[in-house]
C-alpha cells in the first residue's frame, strides 16, 4: 500500500551528486546566486525607493534553479502567469468585487486560462498572484498589482543574469560538462 508514494519521496531526497566537492561548488554557488540577487534587489529598491522588494527577492530565489534552462523557463513562465494572474484579478475586483465568491471565480477563469495557454509550470504562481492581488492590498488593488507584477518580473530577470553568471563560475570550477562516451555502443 501507497509504494509509489513511497518510491517518489525517497526520490525526492536522492539528487544525482556525483562527489561531495562537486555537491558543495554547486551548493555555494547557489548560496552565492541567492546572496548576489538578494543584495543587488535591495539596493537596487532602496535607491529607487520602490515598493515590493519581497516579491522580488522571493521571485529571483524561486527562479535560480540548478541549470540556466530550467531558471529561464521558470522565469517566462512566472512572468507570464503572474501577469495572468493579477489581469484577471484586476479585472474580477474592478467589476465584481473582492469578496471570496469573486476569488473563486477568478481561481476558476485563472485555471481555465492557463490550461489554454500551456502555462501548466506557471498555474500556481498565477493562483496565488490572484489571491495576493485580491486579498493583501492596502487602498488600491491595481496599484498593488502592478507593484507586485514588476517586482516579479525584476526578481525573475535578476535572478536569470546571476544564473548565467553562476554557471560561467560552475564552468570555471568543475570544467566543461563532462559528455557521455557513446562509442562504446
Amino acid at each position: 500500500m501507497f509504494e509509489s508514494e513511497r518510491r517518489a519521496i525517497r526520490e525526492v531526497f536522492k539528487l544525482p551528486r556525483a562527489t561531495m566537492r562537486e555537491s558543495m561548488i554547486l551548493a555555494t554557488i547557489y548560496a552565492a546566486q541567492a546572496i548576489t540577487c538578494t543584495i543587488l534587489l535591495t539596493i537596487g529598491y532602496q535607491h529607487a525607493k520602490a515598493p515590493g522588494l519581497g516579491w522580488a527577492v522571493i521571485s529571483a530565489i524561486i527562479v535560480l534553479q540548478p541549470g540556466i534552462q530550467a531558471s529561464l523557463a521558470i522565469s517566462i513562465s512566472r512572468i507570464l502567469a503572474n501577469i495572468v494572474g493579477a489581469i484577471i484579478a484586476v479585472a474580477v475586483a474592478r467589476f465584481a468585487g473582492d469578496g471570496t465568491w469573486q476569488l473563486i471565480l477568478a481561481l476558476t477563469i485563472i485555471v481555465f486560462l492557463c490550461e489554454a495557454l500551456r502555462l501548466d509550470m506557471g498555474l500556481r504562481a498565477a493562483c496565488v498572484s490572484a489571491v495576493i492581488v485580491m486579498t493583501f492590498h492596502e487602498t488600491r488593488i491595481v496599484m498593488t498589482s502592478v507593484d507586485r507584477s514588476i517586482s516579479v518580473m525584476i526578481g525573475s530577470a535578476l535572478a536569470v543574469i546571476v544564473q548565467l553568471a553562476g554557471s560561467r563560475l560552475k564552468q570555471w570550477f568543475l570544467g566543461p560538462p563532462k559528455q557521455p562516451d557513446i562509442s562504446s555502443t
